[in-house]
């Protein structure tokens, strides 16, 4: 299929905007005679003039050849095997061969053989690899050779459409990958696109192969999710999909009985995303452990309120959390810190629970409890009280001045202070 091939003088990409590493394996490529393209988020970022975190490279090398190319080049992957090209200081550029639909592919069908790909190593042109790819925005390349734009799938239309569109069948193409659909719902929470309608369809469709898929995936993907602005846009879409409901079964039970309960009332997790959001756009950082706890805050806290007077709510706590995050392969020391975070919002809410204050507030992840404090508290537009509470400045403790036996009467030890 012929390309439509936009000239330097028509687009806005520039090599300045490109950091020196990328540039490096580009011309490399192309003195030794190679296609060196820059391909997928990378070209469509600096299209909509985002700032670029990573820079990918297609070239029609293979993996063995790539090797003796760069020195500094290491080979990963089975499924699909790529290059990672080393930089001193911890960059690295990934570099992908082109590819195309394999044998394997081709025998599957519908009512017989699964269309989930197992092995993605069959070699072929630029037009191959561009319909290989998962969604028309990320099927655009950036030709080193004569810095133009490569555009076989209509993807830039898409761009100025603001669209999310899958390239080729989507029923297919969701089935062979199920976490395009992950993908592609992070990518419209996150640039404010919208997805296209038989996307959408095949989404909601084949959202149940999703789990089919290795569990490392899946979180990666939620936890990009969960990082980047849109989370609540990601969940909202997660969820009006019928998807949330395989990843966390318990979250969306808990979010459709609220919402059955109080029809008219907003949606308790929507409302606590809103708020990572908002405090994102203002410069706030987060670490995976107080994303997650945010996300399982308000049934969490329900479930504490109605768990019996003499139950044990750590242990409670404890298989809640291995029931929901331990299918999707959460480190176990996030799920700790997640557990410490739940506890430690549960007791900062208690009126007249004063224990173990002096602790709370020495803990490492205090700073996390504040803050999941803090969220709680804007998303529910209540508990201010114990925020304002928590937020004073530690009181220092009255000196207390002992007597060194051992030594001069006349001499103190050096006394030191306690934090409230």
């Amino acid at each position: 299929m012929k390309p439509t091939v936009i000239n330097r003088n028509k687009h806005v990409v520039s090599r300045k905007q490109m950091s020196p590493e990328v540039l490096k394996v580009l011309y490399r490529l192309h003195r030794t005679g190679h296609l060196a393209y820059l391909c997928g988020g990378g070209v469509r970022d600096l299209l909509l003039g985002r700032k670029i975190g990573d820079f990918d490279v297609a070239t029609d090398a293979e993996p063995r050849k790539l090797k003796k190319v760069f020195g500094n080049c290491r080979l990963i992957g089975r499924r699909f095997r790529i290059a990672h090209i080393m930089f001193k200081g911890g960059k690295i550029i990934e570099v992908s061969t082109f590819r195309k639909k394999g044998e394997e592919e081709e025998e599957a069908t519908d009512d017989g053989n699964s269309l989930l790909i197992k092995r993605d190593n069959t070699f072929g042109s630029p037009a191959e690899d561009a319909f290989r790819r998962d969604f028309t925005i990320n099927g655009l390349y950036y030709n080193v050779a004569d810095f133009s734009i490569i555009d076989y799938v209509d993807g830039r239309a898409d761009l100025h459409a603001r669209l999310i569109r899958c390239i080729g069948e989507p029923n297919i193409r969701f089935q062979e990958d199920p976490i395009r659909i992950l993908r592609g719902i992070r990518l419209a929470a996150t640039l404010d696109f919208q997805v296209e309608e038989s996307t959408w369809e095949a989404m909601k469709r084949q959202c149940h192969h999703i789990m089919e898929c290795p569990a490392s995936r899946i979180r990666e993907e939620i936890m990009k999710t969960l990082r980047r602005k849109g989370s609540r846009k990601g969940f909202e879409l997660l969820a009006g999909g019928g998807i949330l409901e395989h990843l966390l079964p318990r979250l969306e039970e808990f979010r459709l009985a609220c919402l059955k309960n109080e029809p008219t009332s907003a949606d308790p997790l929507l409302q606590h995303l809103g708020v990572i959001d908002d405090l994102r756009s203002k410069g706030s950082e987060f670490t995976d452990s107080l994303l997650l706890a945010t996300l399982t805050a308000s049934p969490v806290l329900s479930s504490f309120e109605t768990l019996p007077p003499d139950s044990d709510v750590a242990r409670w706590l404890h298989q809640y959390l291995e029931e929901n995050f331990k299918p999707l392969a959460i480190p176990r020391v996030v799920r700790t810190h997640v557990h410490f975070l739940h506890l430690a919002l549960r007791h900062m809410l208690a009126e007249k629970r004063r224990k173990r204050r002096r602790s709370l507030r020495r803990s490492p992840l205090f700073a996390d409890a504040l803050k999941l404090l803090e969220i709680h508290c804007l998303a529910t537009k209540k508990h201010w009280s114990a925020l304002h509470r928590w937020q004073r400045s530690p009181v220092k403790t009255r000196v207390r001045r002992t007597r060194d036996k051992a030594k001069s009467p006349a001499r103190d030890t050096t006394a030191q202070s306690d934090e409230v």
